[in-house]
């Protein structure tokens, strides 16, 4: 199973956690989180998770990754360097996806889009998010005011800092063609329109490496692909 994250977000290390299920490993210990795909003509709604069913997950790296009532919850391992990943089995090409997230004080994370499956690695151009015809990703950080929370890392900074950590803010990124938007509590903070367009795995991450820990949590993740 694998997972990911950014060039000093993510050079930090990031930990996954996972179950044993029959004797297979599972990267969310029990039910409660769903990722649900619709489409602009009101599909009925997927769950991609469940708790018999986690094959439509791959974590990868370092890092710990639960299902805590209607949340997802990553959290970073103290006592290891490198990242850690969850991503989605499913590809998207086009898509709204909307979310809240938490981000425990003095953490950091990201949400990935258009990552394409492929031999991850924990450093070079086979990180997530890096490389010639990697994916990208939206960084969640509220003390490096230099890639401020909506940055897409390595392309464009976020226009503003919307949003706050240990609460829970509203997220919205819209991938359509060769444009991106990024939205934080329903304002604007980023858009950019050189975007490559491949399909990809939607993802999460969280530093490792960090003294005092890191806690993201995600809930109400929804996606609806656009025809």
């Amino acid at each position: 199973m694998k997972a990911k994250f950014s060039r000093k977000h993510w050079d930090a290390g990031l930990p996954f956690h996972t179950a044993r299920r029959n004797g297979r490993r599972a990267v969310i210990t029990r039910k409660c989180f769903i990722l649900v795909g619709l489409s602009v003509l009101a599909r009925a709604q997927k769950a991609l998770l469940d708790d018999e069913d986690f094959s439509g997950w791959q974590s990868f790296g370092a890092g710990s990754w639960s299902a805590e009532g209607s949340e997802l919850v990553g959290r970073s391992d103290k006592t290891k360097t490198g990242p850690g990943y969850i991503f989605t089995r499913e590809l998207f090409t086009d898509f709204r996806l909307a979310l809240l997230f938490n981000i425990s004080a003095g953490g950091r994370s990201a949400v990935y889009v258009r990552e394409p499956r492929r031999q991850w690695a924990l450093d070079g151009d086979n990180r997530p998010g890096f490389g010639v015809n990697g994916g990208y990703a939206v960084l969640i950080d509220y003390q490096d005011r230099d890639n401020p929370t909506g940055t897409i890392d390595n392309v464009q900074k976020s226009k503003r800092l919307v949003g706050a950590e240990e609460k829970w803010n509203e997220m919205e990124i819209i991938c359509r063609g060769s444009e991106i938007r990024v939205a934080i509590a329903g304002q604007n903070v980023n858009r950019y329109n050189q975007l490559r367009v491949q399909p990809g795995v939607i993802g999460f991450g969280v530093p490792g490496g960090f003294s005092q820990g890191v806690v993201a949590r995600f809930r109400n993740i929804v996606v609806t692909s656009f025809a």
